[in-house]
Formats: C-alpha cells, structure tokens, sequence
C-alpha cells in the first residue's frame, strides 16, 4: 500500500479546493461536509476543546468521502504535532508562524530525517504497518501548512516559501490585521499589500497559497486573485448564524 498525498491530487485536479475549519469537535459535522462535496477540512485545535480520540473519528469520516482532514495545532506542541501525525492526520497547518527558528522547529517535528527529527512508529499514521516505505513517502504524502498572520511572520514569509517540506503557507487575515492595527479591516492598504506579498512569495517559491474567507463572494474574489486553498466557512459560525436567521424569520412571520 503507498501513501497519497490527496489535496495535492485535488490541486492538481483542479484550480481551487474549498474548506472549512470545524471547531465543533463533531464527527457528523465532518461527515455533512465531505457528503456534500467539500474538498478539506481543519480540525480546529487552536481555539477548541478538540481531543486526539474525537480527532480520530472525525478523520475517519472525512476519509469516507474522500475529504483531507487536517488538524491546526499550535507551533510550540511539537509533541502533539508527532501525535497527530502518528494516529493517522493528513497534514498540518500551523498557527502564528512567525520566524525561521520557529518554521525550522516544526519540520523538525513533522519531518522525518534528513528534513526533521520526527521519530518512528507503528500507529494509525503508518496505518500499522500497512504502508510499505511509509518513512520515505510520509516526507512528501503528508501536507504540511504554516499560518502567516503577524508582521514578523510577514517578515520572514520569502524565507519561509523557500524552506523544503512546506507545501502551503496560509494566511489569517484576521489575526494579520489584528496584529497590524487594523482588525479585520481588510480593505486598509497595508493589510491588502500584506496579503499581496504573502501571495506573491508562495507563487515564486512554488507553495500553494491559502486563506480564510466567510462568504461565497469573498472566497470567488480569493480565488480569482490567486489562492488556491480557500476556507469558506467555520461549522458553529455557520449554525450559529442560521439558527438565529430561523428564529428571526419566525418572529417576523409572528409579529
């Protein structure tokens, strides 16, 4: 059995993928979203209470539609990152990378030697044996994404595009903002030229560019400026937002 690197299949199927991030920590959530044709999702472990033996099952229904699943993990959990890996991920994406010593850590993490320093193991990730050169392939076959969304991140993000092993690098335009004075306004010149730059480095470097959106018109608009790995929805935003348009609609039904 070989291991696959399948949002790259889908890439190079395809223009554009579209993802979520779930931050429900709910298997059928994931499950909803690969039966009607989404491309990825990240498992949010940065702002959720998401656990390793929930991941698991989500990662399982992802896969039964032929849906990545990529877990979001923080930069300093390096022994979580192994873990997540080990018990079966897809890839990674990173949250607040913000320099080299902290881009070289994770490959060190997510790496196999001579990239990195991950160790062996005979877990899920290696489906226990079944792959039959899982230490050569996991190199390449799993996705490995870095966040830029601070200055210094932006700082850096020409020598970040550059590094070997990194397939993405993802942009968090709301933390970018944040971080440059100027929340979640992403029409300010300097957040425009930020995300620009950011753009500009993966494609001259050969890495996939991504980034969040919350609406089909602002993920179009992505699209056509370039990305290629658009999120367009987080799942309790979503339900958040419609069960209150439900209720609203009701009242005004009622008045």
């Amino acid at each position: 059995m070989r291991m696959r690197n399948y949002l790259k299949e889908k890439l190079a199927e395809k223009p554009y993928v579209l993802g979520a991030f779930v931050a429900s920590c709910n298997p059928t959530n994931v499950e909803i979203l690969g039966m009607n044709g989404l491309d990825f999702v990240i498992l949010d472990m940065e702002h959720s209470p998401l656990g390793l033996e929930t991941m698991v099952d989500m990662i399982r229904a992802a896969e039964a539609y032929d849906m990545v699943a990529i877990p979001r993990v923080y930069t300093i959990e390096t022994k979580l990152m192994r873990r997540v890996l080990d018990v079966g991920a897809h890839g990674l994406l990173v949250p607040m990378v913000n320099n080299m010593d902290d881009a070289r850590y994770i490959m060190d993490a997510v790496k196999f030697p001579p990239l990195g320093a991950r160790g062996m193991n005979a877990g899920r990730g290696p489906r226990w044996g079944g792959y039959d050169h899982y230490i050569q392939e996991a190199n390449d076959a799993l996705f490995t994404m870095f966040q830029c969304e601070t200055r210094e991140g932006l700082s850096h993000v020409e020598e970040m595009a550059a590094m070997d092993g990194l397939d993405s690098i993802f942009i968090g335009t709301g933390d970018l903002s944040l971080d440059m004075g100027h929340p979640q306004d992403l029409k300010n010149p300097e957040v425009v030229a930020a995300v620009d730059r950011i753009l500009r480095a993966c494609q001259e470097h050969g890495k996939i560019p991504g980034i969040v959106t919350g609406s089909p018109e602002a993920a179009a608009e992505r699209i056509r400026q370039g990305f290629r790995i658009v999120t367009i929805m987080n799942d309790l935003g979503m339900f958040k937002a419609q069960s209150q348009r439900q209720i609203e609609q009701v009242h005004a039904l009622c008045p």
